[in-house]
């Protein structure tokens, strides 16, 4: 059974999440106070409707509290924002996602109630701060302090080596999540704008390629020995 997730708020926030809940085969409803936005939205393809997120009887009504999440978007506007998760708090929402525009913000969504708060801009600022620091030429998420999960593109290092006889959990302290490798004929000769990619799951005979993407786990001072060593940048002998 497909997850229902109910979003508060049709702005780009909202509508770009819903998006991409969407194409992972959620049911999703958009709901804002706008009766133009609704009909654009409707107009886009999403199950949208006219609701005044702060009217508890309107959310309840709309089935926002039977929904398996609620996300709050409407960060902006602050004083609806909190006052949509406290009525969504009394419904008893099985989970409740706000979104907040500033620390204060979030500081006072958590107190009223909600289950995750999270700040676009910081949370993406955070991210693209992990991926310029040093230089880094991969993609960094952060985990817990300094732990990180990274995306290495592999250079020739480990070209012909499979996962085992690489030992990186030994070498490098870190640990192998994924590993993403391009389709046949879906490289930069290819006419699509992003190549498709087939992805492999870490077992002791996988072989590894140049141009391997791996997602590795671990400290972050460990995970950049790993890309100096064995990233595309890595200083290969002729």
């Amino acid at each position: 059974m497909s997850l229902r997730i109910f979003i508060l708020g049709g702005g780009r926030f909202g509508t770009h999440l819903g998006s991409r809940l969407c194409e992972f085969g959620c049911e999703v409803v958009i709901a804002d106070l706008d009766p133009r936005r609704v009909e654009d939205l409707s107009e886009d393809g999403f199950h949208a409707v006219e609701l005044d997120a702060v009217d508890e009887d309107a959310l309840k009504a709309a089935g926002a509290a039977s929904a398996d999440a609620v996300v709050v978007s409407i960060g902006e506007n602050m004083q609806a924002s909190i006052l949509a998760t406290l009525a969504l708090k009394d419904l008893k929402a099985r989970k409740i996602v706000a979104r907040a525009v500033d620390i204060k913000h979030a500081q006072v969504l958590e107190k009223v109630g909600a289950d995750l708060v999270v700040l676009p801009s910081r949370d993406m600022a955070y991210q693209l701060a992990e991926t310029l620091r040093a230089g880094s030429e991969s993609e960094r998420l952060p985990i817990s302090g300094e732990y990180q999960l990274g995306h290495i593109r592999l250079g020739r290092a480990l070209s012909g080596v499979n996962l085992a006889a690489a030992s990186l959990p030994e070498k490098y302290h870190v640990t192998v999540v994924l590993i993403s490798r391009d389709k046949p004929g879906t490289g930069e000769e290819s006419n699509s704008e992003e190549p498709e990619m087939k992805n492999f799951e870490p077992k002791p005979d996988f072989v590894f390629q140049p141009n391997d993407l791996v997602a590795v786990s671990g400290r972050r001072a460990n995970i950049d020995r790993f890309e100096a060593a064995c990233g595309q940048e890595a200083a290969t002998e002729d």
